[in-house]
């Protein structure tokens, strides 16, 4: 029994231990490229000779059987068996930020969450006792020493009212008797709170000000908004895609190096800006556009970055104008609600806080929280700014303003990024909605940065390979998908077969090499799609019967 239960942690994981990662999450991936695989193998004409058409039938059947049975052990595999790596499901790390930073958004703003935290700490017995004394100075992004915050406490409990001070020591009592005495003594010389004002307004507005994290039914109703937006955009993707492609998406967010961190678990809605997205896709594909661009609003406003998944949608209206002379008003629906949801809310985040001020606040809060950079950050930059020492990738930063969440590249690197970009553009026109909304991610990875666990965003490209299998372009873009979660646990930890040889790779962990590499990884899912949209638009111009059909389906 204990072998055939090996595969299980018997203790608390250690994502930071060069252990990370399960291997049941490798061998699930290994699987599902063995079972796409399959799927091509099915369709192929040596194949089709030998097997009678029930026989593929049953094949099918078959292989999407395992793929469910893979499905279900991803989920055991993303909820580490019960076995937390804090113990229990909830991130009290994660949680505290996002929650404390939501609920008290118009006391706190984006540069006094931790000032606060460590006076309301000392009302209670301080127990924040970190081991070099110091603090992240929120405003400067700087660590300074924790005195020179003790002496403000007048200033930080003087932008609370009697009882809002009250309500705030008391959870934040909660959240500090939750964390072990070492991690607490850590927690304020992080970073802070980031999310945007529309998202402190909507959360804060809707969740975080009304449930109490210290009432056990509040605060599991709050645990449970991830995993039902996981839930609700598995269910969408078996509506627009089918079983198959919604199972794929199931192991691939379970056995993922990038999403197997404990940033997406147990806390307070990590994954909306990707579900939403994903929704979006599917949304699209069944010819909601409006409700499709309100969900993609929702996710520029969480985000940012998601606007550029607008990319593809925009160029295809702006080509069916140029072409056709007409206008598309599926896609200016699309446009319009995702247009008409960023202002509202953000008109709503305005009067929320009293000022328009917040948004500048914020923009210096992320400007500041970007200064240094950062080894997990992914995307072109990541790889054009790179150097070289002994073989190994280095991270270097030309200059301090150049680090933001949108690119900035010197001459050489903005050539490379056109030459990538402009044909990227040009086979826009061959796709279909929802597959030029999904092409998007190419523009994300291409265009802006962000730290590795905003990357549950991959699901997207996944839904551009995804539904055709049996085509190979196709399923090899799925099939490396994997292939790179794979390699993410391989970069981190290493290989021990390698690691005993001449080559001596023992894994490089949470250093930048890990991402660079992995960014490498992504580079080429992203020249997939670039061929894979250009080979159906150039196929699609060569071939009248199949140009009109695409214009029917459109």
């Amino acid at each position: 029994m204990n072998q055939l239960t090996s595969w299980r942690p018997t203790e608390l994981p250690d994502s930071w231990a060069p252990t990370h990662g399960w291997a049941l999450a490798r061998v699930l991936a290994v699987v599902a490229i063995l079972v796409v695989a399959g799927f091509v193998a099915l369709e192929r004409p040596w194949v089709a000779r030998r097997l009678s058409a029930a026989g593929r039938r049953l094949g099918r059947r078959l292989l999407l059987g395992v793929l469910g049975v893979g499905a279900v052990l991803a989920v055991a595999t993303y909820l580490d068996f019960g076995v937390f790596r804090y113990g229990t499901y909830l991130n009290e790390w994660d949680f505290y930020h996002y929650y404390v930073g939501t609920k008290y958004a118009r006391e706190l703003g984006y540069t006094n969450l931790y000032g606060a935290t460590l006076v309301a700490d000392q009302e209670g017995g301080l127990r924040y006792h970190n081991p070099r004394n110091v603090m992240r100075d929120l405003g400067t992004a700087e660590l300074c020493d924790v005195g020179k915050v003790e002496a403000e406490s007048a200033r930080y409990r003087g932008r609370f009212s009697d009882p809002r001070w009250r309500e705030f020591v008391a959870d934040i009592t909660w959240f500090k008797m939750q964390l072990p005495a070492h991690r607490w003594s850590l927690v304020l010389a992080d970073h802070g709170y980031n999310g945007t004002p529309a998202w402190s307004f909507v959360v804060g507005g809707l969740f975080s000000r009304h449930l109490s994290v210290r009432n056990p039914f509040s605060r599991w109703l709050m645990l449970a908004l991830d995993p039902l937006l996981l839930l609700a955009a598995t269910i969408a993707v078996a509506w627009a895609f089918g079983l198959r492609t919604a199972f794929l998406m199931v192991i691939f967010i379970g056995t993922h190096y990038l999403l197997s961190w404990g940033h997406l678990k147990g806390a307070l809605l990590r994954t909306d800006f990707a579900m939403a997205c994903v929704l979006a896709v599917c949304l699209v594909k069944q010819r909601y556009y409006k409700i499709a661009g309100v969900l993609l609003g929702w996710a520029v406003l969480s985000r940012i970055f998601p606007a550029f998944l607008l990319v593809g949608p925009t160029v295809l209206f702006l080509w069916r104008l140029v072409r056709d002379r007409r206008v598309d008003r599926q896609l200016v629906g699309l446009l319009v609600a995702c247009a008409a949801t960023v202002i509202l809310v953000v008109l709503g985040s305005c009067a929320y806080f009293g000022t328009t001020g917040i948004w500048h606040d914020w923009n210096l809060k992320i400007a500041a929280h970007y200064s240094g950079g950062s080894d997990w950050d992914l995307g072109y930059r990541t790889i054009a700014e790179a150097s070289f020492l002994h073989g190994v990738p280095m991270r270097t930063v030309a200059n301090a303003a150049a680090q933001h969440p949108v690119l900035f590249l010197g001459v050489p690197g903005t050539i490379v990024a056109l030459l990538l970009v402009l044909p990227a553009l040009t086979f826009i026109r061959g796709l279909e909605d929802h597959e030029a909304l999904a092409y998007g991610f190419v523009f994300v990875f291409l265009l802006a940065l962000a730290s590795y666990y905003y990357y549950l965003v991959l699901c997207v490209p996944l839904l551009f390979f995804a539904p055709q299998l049996e085509r190979p372009q196709h399923a090899l873009g799925v099939a490396f998908m994997f292939f790179t979660g794979i390699m993410g646990y391989v970069l981190f930890s290493g290989w021990n077969p390698l690691a005993a040889s001449w080559v001596m790779f023992r894994g490089w962990h949470q250093t930048f090499p890990t991402y660079y590499f992995l960014c490498c990884f992504i580079t080429v899912t992203v020249a997939q799609m670039i061929l894979l949209a250009g080979t159906k638009t150039l196929g699609a111009e060569r071939s009248p019967a199949r140009a009109t059909e695409l214009l029917v389906k459109q």
